[in-house]
């Protein structure tokens, strides 16, 4: 019995680490300064500033706007991205209904208006929900959509 309790404590253990490199929260002294230059730069009195890792060259600040958006930059040797979250009830019925007929067993985990080089698209993040200890995301796949709705491509992630 103690070694399927430790067995088990050591599959969450596992788990919750792999889970937990994806992305690292980080202090503002430890980003990159010219990161920290251009966010400052857009002149955003920005409150709640969260700095996040995604890997060594990638960095996401994000922050609630005076509307209540949540919208994030990332700062990456290509260029900078800007996302602006949409909160769920705001999805448009175009792409919830091509996620639903597409990937019926997916739901969508994000989407958010994502501007590349003065380009807007939406960008939907979708995953199955799946584990024997925890609810770890599963099969999780980008979908990049145009404003109107039409699907563009797939990405798995």
């Amino acid at each position: 019995m103690k070694k399927i309790v430790t067995i088990a404590l050591m599959l969450i253990l596992a788990q919750t680490a792999v889970m937990a490199q994806k992305a690292k929260s980080v202090n503002e002294r430890d980003v990159p300064e010219r990161y920290v230059r251009d966010f400052q730069n857009k002149g955003i009195n920005a409150k709640d500033l969260h700095w996040t890792m995604v890997d060594s060259l990638v960095y996401d600040a994000t922050y609630v706007d005076e509307n209540g958006t949540t919208v994030a930059y990332r700062f990456s040797p290509k260029g900078t991205e800007t996302r602006w979250f949409v909160e769920e009830k705001y999805y448009p019925h175009a792409i919830k209904d091509t996620v639903a007929q597409n990937y019926p067993k997916h739901k969508i985990t994000e989407l958010y208006v994502l501007s590349i080089k003065n380009k807007m698209t939406y960008q939907v993040r979708i995953a199955k929900k799946g584990g024997l200890f925890c609810r770890k995301e599963k099969d999780v796949k980008l979908l990049n959509f145009e404003t109107d709705g039409k699907l563009i491509d797939v990405i798995d992630y």
